[in-house]
């Protein structure tokens, strides 16, 4: 956003440049142009930290240079063509209010600069054609941002979520555990995971995967418990029509303020497979590992 508008102020500086080399030509003041170099040097050194405000202040300054230059223009010219740049750029970054805020600020500096240009230059019929111009500009620019927005939305929400169970598939779910992950160590809360695995269920695991992981934050380890054994408890008692009825098993670890979501998952993991050593169709809380290893490696997914 910055650079782009670097960019905008660049190419307004190179045209005031040109536009004075030229001999013969019309008189301005190059008090825009300067104004516009000053701006690019800050946006490339601090463009990327400035604060919202300061960036959505950068189009109606654009637009003040403009009529600037144009005010103090001898005779006739056809600048007012470059309104189009900061009109483009604040909606398609700022949408809506932006793309207001912009048309208004065209609407009062243009009629501004057309009272200062000497008689018979400036007339209501220019004002009116600029007007027209950056009003449809702005709204096309805003509907096709807007919509290009909902659109990497949807493909981004698609991206996490499984399209069958409405749940979030993998991609999902690691970047939701690092975030719920950061927030735990900066908290100094609770993170608690469950690794759910179909008993008896191994032609459809050797197929889909085995694996299933609830995440839960600010969850000890009594709360996992309680979370899976409802999860249990509501698979055995469903049998749709049809379709034979199963059992799960479930292993849980949580832990304060956890360093690696890693460690959690393993040691959810290592619950799990001692839940199936036991019996499978239950629920067991972490411990260390080396109580399950034996049965672990023995264990009959």
């Amino acid at each position: 956003m910055a650079y782009s508008a670097a960019v905008m102020y660049g190419g307004a500086t190179l045209i005031d440049a040109v536009e004075a080399a030229i001999p013969g030509g019309q008189t301005f003041s190059l008090v825009p142009g300067i104004g516009a170099l000053v701006l690019v040097a800050l946006l490339v050194a601090v463009g990327p930290r400035l604060p919202l405000p300061a960036m959505v202040a950068l189009g109606p300054l654009g637009v003040a240079g403009i009529a600037l230059a144009l005010g103090t223009t001898s005779g006739t010219t056809d600048g007012a063509i470059l309104y189009s740049w900061p009109v483009l750029w604040e909606a398609y970054f700022f949408g809506r209010r932006g793309t207001i805020l912009i048309i208004v600020s065209v609407g009062i500096a243009h009629g501004l600069a057309l009272v200062a240009m000497p008689d018979g230059a400036g007339n209501l019929d220019r004002w009116i054609d600029v007007m027209a111009s950056v009003v449809v500009i702005g709204t096309v620019v805003e509907i096709l941002a807007s919509r290009n927005r909902m659109l990497v939305e949807r493909i981004t929400g698609e991206a996490r979520v499984d399209e069958l169970t409405g749940l979030l598939n993998r991609r999902g779910f690691d970047e939701r555990a690092g975030t719920e992950l950061a927030h735990a160590r900066r908290e100094s809360t609770s993170l608690a995971v469950i690794c759910f695995d179909l008993d008896f269920f191994k032609r459809v695991n050797d197929e889909f995967g085995h694996e299933v992981v609830a995440l839960l934050p600010g969850a000890g380890l009594e709360d996992a418990r309680s979370f899976a054994e409802r999860v249990r408890v509501a698979l055995q008692r469903s049998a749709p029509d049809g379709v034979p009825r199963v059992t799960a098993s479930a292993g849980a670890a949580a832990t304060m303020a956890p360093e690696r979501l890693e460690d959690l998952m393993k040691a959810a993991d290592m619950a799990l497979y001692a839940a199936k050593a036991e019996g499978r169709n239950r629920t067991v809380l972490d411990a260390p590992a080396s109580a399950f290893s034996t049965a672990r490696s023995g264990v009959d997914p």
